[in-house]
């Protein structure tokens, strides 16, 4: 069952056409990596899902539900959360704010189950959420994102500016999500790393989608190994 259809979407920002007819199934409980170079359309795609921007066209369906141009905060009502590229969490305020005001309504009962999954974080909770280090800050991140109880999450470059070991730790901290139950669509110029979880890929260029299939599939294709993946498969 897909909880999350997009059909014929287009973005346009001011003079410009940013997508040109998205179209995109995501299945429940699976993992889903986008694929494509800086302003491909990877963001705005997401931000379109999420309410942030309007379709000029298109429709997206989420459980069935047409939420196409619907505010974001009505959106998040829906169970959609994204984690922003950059992180974004508040450097001034404590781990623990940071969680709750993530979480509203569920408080302090969902930051428990919260920190089961991100020790770490359970260890600098009343640290101020700046002088958390990088990788961190994106468990941070993606920790205040399930204070929601989201049933699908929209991750934006999870691994920007992080360490290989680190985007490991936060990439398998992401399968560890989806058993829970939880669906994942990841946005990632770090081919290799999503593809390695992925169940099924799409390569965004230009606005358009060019390539998708299944993450397998997508990691053996010559154009993808050349484009994204250096030359070669391991």
């Amino acid at each position: 069952m897909n909880i999350l259809e997009i059909q014929d979407l287009k973005i346009n920002l001011g003079t410009h056409d940013i997508l040109h007819g998205i179209s995109l199934e995501v299945p429940e409980r699976s993992i889903i990596a986008v694929l494509g170079a800086n302003g491909a359309g990877k963001t705005t795609l997401m931000r379109a899902i999420s309410g942030i921007y309007r379709p000029s066209h298109g429709k997206v369906f989420f459980d069935g539900q047409d939420i196409t141009g619907l505010p974001s905060h009505k959106v998040v009502a829906h169970g959609i959360l994204q984690t922003p590229e950059g992180r974004q969490i508040f450097s001034n305020m404590t781990v623990r704010e940071n969680l709750l005001v993530g979480g509203g309504p569920y408080g302090l009962a969902e930051a428990e189950h919260v920190l089961d999954l991100f020790p770490v974080i359970g260890q600098r909770y009343r640290q101020l959420a700046g002088s958390l280090s990088g990788g961190e800050q994106q468990m941070l991140c993606i920790g205040r994102a399930l204070m929601r109880k989201p049933r699908i999450l929209l991750m934006d470059e999870p691994s920007l500016g992080l360490a290989p070991k680190v985007v490991a730790e936060i990439f398998h901290l992401v399968e560890q999500i989806r058993t829970q139950g939880l669906t994942v669509l990841l946005v990632e110029q770090n081919a290799r790393a999503a593809l390695r979880i992925a169940d099924y890929a799409a390569v965004i260029d230009g606005g358009h989608i060019t390539l998708e299939g299944p993450a397998a599939q997508i990691a053996a294709d010559p154009r993808i190994v050349e484009a994204y993946l250096g030359g070669h498969t391991h």
